[in-house]
């Protein structure tokens, strides 16, 4: 197997044991790829925890010990203790397995923890029975900030949500402010505090950012119909799309949505009635341009928008637009329209793209807007080549997760007693560092295109053309009830 020797960030002096929950698409290129990382000795001390099979060949290949267990509320504590001896680290790469327990569990022992999405146990976020609130990415957010309050700033380093969304585009983001900065006022010095990125924001006059992703990838054998395809973690997938919309609300926005909950009152974030999967926003990336996506919830939402807000006792004085338009790849998002129209019926036909891949890329970044030079793009185009030279089974889509978790495992050795770390709380160019080997070309591009271009020619609708990048034309008039 080709694995390209990526010699950044180091950490050959970890002593530690290295335990993966999860072994599928991620854990599957997260494992050859350790050796980069913790060195070639490493593979001794990994122990691989999967409900499983699929990726026992290749953890057993790389010299790792391969168990075959599902975790659950009543048997997670017994099977974990023997892989919990301090020093000791824990890359979560699993759904369905509950972060909070995971993380109090490791803070008990002092063992690291790295995950990539902050999961609940099953039946929650496709659940219709319980209330659409308790469904939300907030909810289980606020969770998890309990959480860290509890276990203080000085107890063992757990660092959540640090895949690539979200993970690296928090990191994207940081970068652009920078570049924006260094273009708009001949900026020199990088902000270092949480109040200082939120000062740079407010000054350079951001008021939207979108995490706009969108994957070109495609396979030489097209989707069938009732076969769902996607190129990461399908019941990941749909669970997202089951999910309501969540978006940070800003206080450039001039009209709330109709039908529009606020998860907590002078919170700044909403939530609506509509699943992701079948509502729709407006966005751009330099190599395809305009493009409309579902807007997926998603936690870097709520992260960045608090990290980049200023307040005082009245309320806001400054908070950016957030939220995360995404185009899937093509056979995706088809599964994702089936979805809906089966009326939500899980798929029984699945296929993750992988070696059957032929072309594409997935171009992810964050699109910085309504300032005084409109529109700036930065983040990854990775193509499937790209990917390959890493390693021959992965895709794009699946390297630029990798990045966030291997950046994200180097980070957290370096800085064992932060406590739990959101993505924001970390050293971005230490994180992006690490991780830019493996995401292909990384591109910084402004851009004239706005929400309204060609709109008003084809579509004549109310729209607000003094001031083109208000939510409202970014979703359209489905939710002001014009």
């Amino acid at each position: 197997m080709a694995v390209d020797r990526v010699s950044t960030n180091v950490g050959g002096n970890f002593e530690g044991r290295v335990t993966i929950i999860g072994c599928g698409s991620i854990g599957q290129s997260v494992l050859p790829l350790l050796r980069n990382h913790l060195g070639g000795d490493i593979y001794s001390r990994v122990t691989v925890l999967s409900a499983d099979e699929a990726g026992r060949k290749i953890a057993e290949r790389q010299g790792a010990r391969f168990i075959h267990c599902n975790l659950t509320p009543g048997n997670y504590r017994k099977i974990l203790k023997d892989y919990m001896k301090p020093g000791d680290l824990v890359l979560n790469l699993s759904i369905d397995v509950y972060s909070i327990d995971l993380v109090r569990l490791c803070a008990e022992n002092g063992v690291l923890y790295v995950d990539t999405s902050v999961e609940p146990w099953p039946g929650i976020y496709d659940n219709p029975i319980i209330e659409l609130y308790q469904r939300t990415n907030f909810a289980i957010r606020q969770e998890i900030l309990s959480l860290a309050a509890e276990l203080g700033s000085n107890s063992p380093t757990a660092v959540v949500d640090h895949g690539a969304n979200p993970g690296m585009v928090s990191h994207f983001v940081k970068q652009a402010l920078i570049d924006l900065d260094r273009t708009i006022r001949q900026g020199e010095v990088a902000p270092t505090t949480r109040e200082e990125w939120a000062q740079l924001a407010f000054e350079l006059g951001v008021t939207t950012i979108q995490i706009s992703e969108r994957d070109t990838q495609a396979s030489q054998r097209p989707k069938r119909q009732g076969e769902f395809v996607n190129t990461w973690s399908i019941d990941g997938y749909v669970a997202e799309l089951m999910q309501p919309v969540e978006i940070a609300f800003g206080t450039a926005e001039k009209w709330r949505p109709r039908g529009a909950h606020e998860h907590l009152p002078g919170s700044g974030t909403l939530y609506f009635d509509r699943p992701g999967a079948s509502t729709f926003a407006r966005s751009w990336t330099p190599s395809i341009g305009g493009f409309q996506g579902m807007l997926v919830p998603h936690d870097e939402v709520f992260a960045l928008a608090d990290y980049l807000s200023i307040r005082d006792d009245s309320g806001f004085i400054y908070r950016p637009t957030i939220m995360f338009v995404y185009h899937p790849c093509d056979d995706a998002m088809l599964s994702a329209l089936e979805l809906e129209g089966s009326g939500w019926a899980k798929p029984q036909k699945r296929r993750r793209l992988g070696a059957d891949i032929v072309e594409g890329m997935d171009e992810l970044g964050v699109l910085l807007a309504g300032h005084e030079q409109n529109g700036y793009w930065y983040g990854s185009q990775l193509s499937i080549e790209q990917a390959r030279q890493h390693l021959p089974h992965t895709n794009a889509t699946t390297m630029q997760v990798v990045a966030g978790v291997l950046s994200a495992m180097v980070w957290a050795i370096a800085n064992p007693r932060r406590g739990v770390v959101e993505p924001e709380g970390l050293d971005f160019e230490a994180c992006l560092a690490t991780a830019r080997p493996y995401l292909g070309t990384m591109v910084g591009e402004f851009t004239d295109w706005t929400p309204l271009d060609g709109r008003g020619k084809y579509f004549p609708e109310k729209l607000d053309v003094d001031s083109p990048w208000q939510l409202r034309n970014i979703r359209s008039r489905q939710w002001y009830g014009e």
